[in-house]
């Protein structure tokens, strides 16, 4: 067969110019193995034991010759480079790292001493904690939640958590955001050689402050949204009743009785005396909200939905970014706002699972 050579582990024929991918098997442990032979005693197929351990069947054949050859199950003696580290001391490894999980490997590193008599890599030590199943991340960037508003949100889980979806339907969720013209998420990479930090081809040059910028306030139910509105300059309380409340929240209750709760969150414009006294002679309910909960309201999602969506256009300047947002706000499907809506009693049992913390909603 010119051209082709076999596959050793996988038996199917593949090119001579192409490479043979080996598949590699997890190793079985003593104690799946002991498994293992007891369901070949009891007369279950080959294959089906393979695909419960998640090995191959020829593991599985061997494992039964051997048992019948020697006895032994443990793994044959094999050549290669011993481990520096014993079995407690990866074990010990893991538990440092998951009491403190801010520890890095390098610190780790300076207080094990491996079986060769000297302190552990640190290559090592991260070696250890991938097998382990740790790997490190950036860190999920939250709200400090002290032990009251922990059980501030606990509390209004509990009691929302009991709306059923019509009842969602009904409320108007509202909040505002910024948008600027550049956003540096930390994930842009530049290859370079050493000492080229400061050149012109691997310098990204952006606004400290993220250039022109535009404060926007919105509104959202399962079956509508408001449109954009603009903020200029400070959004004061009075501001906020003659450029928000006044001209689009009143109207639209007024236009569609199934609206029966307006949500806001605890913006110093919001919970003003004089906001509160307007609202409090309104004809609809005001939704109490729990503070430093964005992941509780379902705005918070479609606002980096927008982001994305505007990342994608790249505004050049002030008037661009204004008429793209509006633009893509029009896009965004309303079937995607509905879902984002219907996640409300989802929302709610997380963070009661969460005891009141942090949820990825």
């Amino acid at each position: 067969m010119d051209g082709f050579q076999t596959g050793l582990r996988t038996g199917h024929l593949t090119r001579a110019s192409e490479p043979v991918q080996r598949i590699l098997m997890p190793r079985l442990t003593n104690v799946q193995r002991r498994i293992a032979l007891g369901m070949l005693r009891s007369g279950i197929p080959v294959r089906r034991i393979a695909r419960e351990m998640g090995c191959s069947q020829v593991a599985i054949h061997n494992l039964r010759e051997r048992s019948h050859a020697t006895g032994p199950l443990g793994d044959r003696l094999r050549s290669g480079r011993p481990r520096v580290t014993s079995e407690n001391q990866d074990q010990r490894i893991r538990l440092i790292h998951l009491r403190d999980r801010w520890r890095t490997a390098t610190m780790t590193s300076r207080e094990i001493i491996g079986t060769h008599g000297r302190q552990v890599n640190p290559v090592t030590i991260r070696r250890r904690l991938r097998a382990a199943g740790l790997a490190a991340r950036r860190p999920y960037r939250g709200p400090i939640l002290r032990p009251h508003i922990r059980r501030e949100r606990l509390q209004w889980s509990r009691i929302h958590q009991r709306w059923t979806m019509g009842r969602w339907r009904g409320v108007l969720f509202t909040d505002e955001s910024r948008f600027c013209l550049s956003v540096a998420d930390g994930r842009c990479r530049v290859w370079r050689r050493r000492g080229e930090r400061y050149a012109d081809a691997c310098v990204m040059e952006r606004d400290r402050w993220g250039g022109a910028a535009v404060m926007v306030w919105a509104g959202i139910s399962s079956t509508l949204r408001t449109e954009l509105v603009f903020i200029q300059g400070t959004l004061t309380a009075q501001r906020y009743i003659d450029e928000v409340l006044t001209p689009h929240v009143v109207p639209l209750f007024n236009a569609h009785p199934f609206l029966h709760s307006f949500q806001q969150d605890n913006a110093r414009p919001h919970v003003a005396r004089v906001t509160r006294e307007f609202l409090e002679e309104q004809d609809f309910h005001i939704m109490r909200w729990t503070p430093y909960s964005p992941d509780l309201s379902p705005i918070e999602h479609l606002w980096d939905e927008l982001g994305r969506r505007l990342q994608q256009r790249q505004p050049q300047n002030r008037e661009q970014l204004v008429r793209f947002l509006r633009e893509e706000w029009e896009a965004i499907p309303q079937g995607t706002i509905s879902n984002l809506v219907q996640s409300m009693r989802r929302r709610c049992t997380a963070c009661i699972n969460a005891r009141g913390g942090h949820t990825r909603d």
